[in-house]
């Protein structure tokens, strides 16, 4: 019986496995797991019985692939993807395709959940879930009163995460979209709700709840330091140590990247010995994973797709193609995302495997 989390040893066995069929370069190495350069996405789509169904069978379709990264969020379709994640998990697991510590499992919490559909008056929702229960306090919520890092809210969705998954362990565990409580407090505020939430995952961590964690963002480590959706890499890993020292166990950040949106490579925005770099080489020379995600900008790129990476890229047929091969080819980046609710988007995103990503003088030269 394998580790109920993802391992070096089964990591590198699901690599092995796929050796013949993917190009050099497709398995990276981070802290000794081998993880795929594209991992399957869940985020997109309708919270319906069909939709449930096509995630389970490309979740599964992808693992078969070569795909080795499954990363969710548990108010994506209103829980239902963490849950068909779950069912493929199970899927894989009793045909023998894939044993648990091949796999790397991420999910987020964050934005308050609704159950299977959207409710028809959501204040009287969330008051009944959430707040008459005592899970979250008023005075927690952000933005337009949906998202909480409060201690009680975090517990609670780690748990329900866990069940939806149908494992014991989650590898990785992002705080959803900090940057939402950034923009509504002062940043001492900011840093004092961030601190509590490190230390309900170190609890977590101990517990053997999850692996680690980290934040999955949107805007936060794509604006300048002026922004007040801004969040500092090194004010985190401030936190992490003042909660857990220097054994803590904050270890990914998530940011979107794709042609169109290219800050983390290209933005200098990241405080960093006294001057300012891009978000990739603050999380690179922190020797944490960086995991990017909407590579197609939620399939707005297909229809609008650079000219100067068309004709730059002309062994790859499709924009979904070259855009996935120009984000793994992205230096700093360990793993991207592409939501993939169809069989066929997974043989077809995954054909980019079999080619190696681009040298750096592969990808300058695309610059001109």
């Amino acid at each position: 019986m394998s580790d109920p989390y993802a391992t070096p040893q089964g990591t590198s066995r699901c690599a092995e496995r796929f050796g013949g069929r993917t190009a050099t370069g497709h398995y990276r190495t981070w802290r000794d797991l081998r993880i795929s350069s594209i991992g399957i996405g869940t985020y997109l789509g309708s919270p319906d019985d069909e939709t449930d169904e096509r995630y389970e069978a490309a979740i599964v379709e992808a693992v078969r692939s070569g795909a080795n990264h499954i990363d969710t969020a548990i108010n994506y379709r209103c829980m239902r993807s963490e849950r068909a994640v779950g069912r493929a998990l199970a899927r894989l697991i009793e045909e023998e395709v894939a044993t648990r510590d091949e796999i790397f499992l991420a999910t987020k919490g964050g934005y308050l959940p609704f159950e299977r559909e959207p409710p028809s008056d959501t204040d009287a929702y969330i008051k009944r879930r959430f707040l008459d229960p005592g899970l979250v306090k008023k005075s927690e919520l952000a933005g337009d009163g949906t998202h909480s890092l409060g201690r009680r809210f975090l517990r609670d969705q780690v748990e329900r995460s866990r069940a939806n998954l149908g494992v014991d362990c989650i590898d990785l565990y992002y705080l959803h979209n900090p940057e939402v409580q950034a923009a509504a407090l002062a940043k001492v505020d900011f840093l004092a709700r961030i601190r509590s939430a490190f230390d309900v995952m170190e609890e977590f961590v101990e517990a053997g709840a999850i692996r680690s964690y980290g934040v999955s963002s949107w805007d936060a480590f794509r604006v300048p330091p002026s922004a007040r959706q801004h969040v500092a890499l090194e004010d985190l890993l401030e936190q992490a140590e003042r909660v857990a020292g220097n054994s803590h166990h904050f270890a990914a950040v998530q940011l979107p990247f794709n042609p169109a949106m290219m800050e983390g490579f290209a933005l200098n925005g990241q405080p960093r010995q006294g001057g300012l770099v891009s978000a990739f080489e603050a999380i690179s020379s922190e020797g944490l994973l960086c995991a990017t995600s909407s590579p197609l900008l939620q399939g707005r790129l297909l229809k609008a797709f650079p000219a100067f990476l068309t004709a730059g890229m002309k062994g790859f047929d499709t924009h979904a193609a070259r855009a996935l091969q120009f984000a793994r080819s992205v230096p700093g980046i360990h793993t991207v995302l592409v939501g993939m609710s169809d069989p066929f988007h997974v043989a077809e995103n995954l054909a980019v495997t079999r080619e190696k990503p681009l040298d750096e003088e592969e990808l300058m030269a695309l610059f001109g």
